[in-house]
């Protein structure tokens, strides 16, 4: 391997922090550099926990093939960008650049370029790409939870990564920073997360290890998973937007919100399977766990049950929940959620969702009991 000590290297500086403009080579970024993976085992706010979604196999030997091929007039020039956690040595007067040789300098933008060189050198054995140019950006970052900013801004601004990781992203900066730190406008998306976090560990979720999390790359590779964290994420912002517009969640920190709401949820889908249970002894084969009714259940939630229950001066527990669930011949029918019956499983796309859910609303009694 490539003695990556010492680079030649620009000094500029942005907002207080050094960054350096170089070039490796493909051996040298190789050998100097590491990825901080999403690890779902991990909860969010786990210090050890990282940032990057699960590589894509792919798009790596795509990248791959790119490069052995000299595609594209045989460039490759668009630069890398990476973290440093702690100073780097440069002598100004030289413009010398020594980097560390533990391989600390975490990926922050271009992990998939990293591992496409990578796959064409070592699978490949195409040795002449170690001398390859690669053009890098190092920045030095205080700690993790900065270069996890610079990440989550990079990916989920300008480019589409999974809503579930970058909203992790912000749960963990969260938990480091403080939840004062938290805009209001990204308060529900902490919030949220830790509800799904919650509901996929609980022991008395009937949602239990059955989310697909962000380091989760799809259902072949996750078997038994079925429904993504992303879609539950979305599905509760109303009925936490609902909670906070009627008072519910005043005076509670993210904390004691994000439990809140968890124990709300836990209580409602263990009425849903006490009136289905069917439906919930192979999930795989139903859809009341998948999209379309993870969906409509949750609008059913928050249309019908959370006001009815409210007014009637009924608690939000399994029982009463259970009370207003069995009125409803089309939720309590095991064969009306079969995913090949074609009639909730009809229901294939937001509109439908909504349709869905309207349907079930209406089955369900309207007014609450005494």
């Amino acid at each position: 391997m490539e003695n990556s000590a010492i680079v030649n290297a620009l000094r500029l500086e942005q907002a207080g922090h050094r960054l350096f403009v170089t070039v490796l080579s493909a051996e040298q970024l190789i050998g100097a550099t590491t990825i901080d993976y999403y690890d779902s085992t991990k909860e969010p706010t786990d210090p050890g926990q990282g940032y990057q979604r699960p590589p894509e196999r792919s798009r790596i030997t795509r990248i791959g093939t790119f490069v052995i091929k000299q595609q594209g007039d045989g460039l490759y020039p668009t630069a890398i960008l990476l973290g440093a956690r702690k100073p780097l040595k440069f002598d100004g007067l030289t413009g010398r650049l020594q980097l560390p040789k533990d391989k600390s300098l975490r990926v922050i933008d271009g992990q998939h370029r990293r591992e496409g060189l990578r796959y064409a050198i070592e699978e490949k054995e195409e040795d002449w790409i170690r001398q390859l140019q690669i053009p890098v950006v190092i920045i030095e970052v205080t700690d993790r939870v900065e270069e996890m900013d610079q990440f989550r801004i990079i990916n989920g601004t300008a480019k589409s990564v999974r809503t579930d990781l970058v909203n992790s992203i912000l749960t963990a900066m969260a938990e480091v920073r403080g939840h004062d730190a938290v805009s209001a406008k990204d308060r529900w998306k902490v919030v949220v997360t830790k509800v799904v976090d919650k509901l996929n560990r609980r022991e008395d979720s009937p949602w239990q290890g059955l989310f697909l999390m962000p380091d989760e790359v799809g259902k072949q590779t996750a078997p038994g998973k079925v429904a993504r964290a992303t879609s539950a994420m979305t599905s509760i912002r109303p009925i936490y937007d609902w909670l906070d517009q009627f008072g519910f969640l005043g005076g509670k920190d993210i904390d004691q919100t994000s439990e809140f709401i968890a124990d709300i949820l836990v209580a409602f889908w263990r009425a849903v399977r006490n009136v289905v249970p069917t439906a919930f002894e192979e999930p795989g084969n139903y859809v009341i766990q998948k999209t379309p009714g993870l969906f409509a259940m949750h609008m059913l939630l928050k249309d019908r049950l959370l006001p009815n229950i409210f007014v009637g001066r009924r608690t939000w527990d399994e029982s009463t929940f259970e009370e207003f669930l069995q009125e409803s011949p089309e939720i309590t029918d095991p064969a009306f959620w079969e995913k090949d019956a074609q009639r909730a499983a009809a229901y294939g796309s937001m509109k439908g969702f909504r349709d869905l859910a309207d349907l079930l609303v209406d089955s369900v009694a309207p007014k609450p009991k005494a």
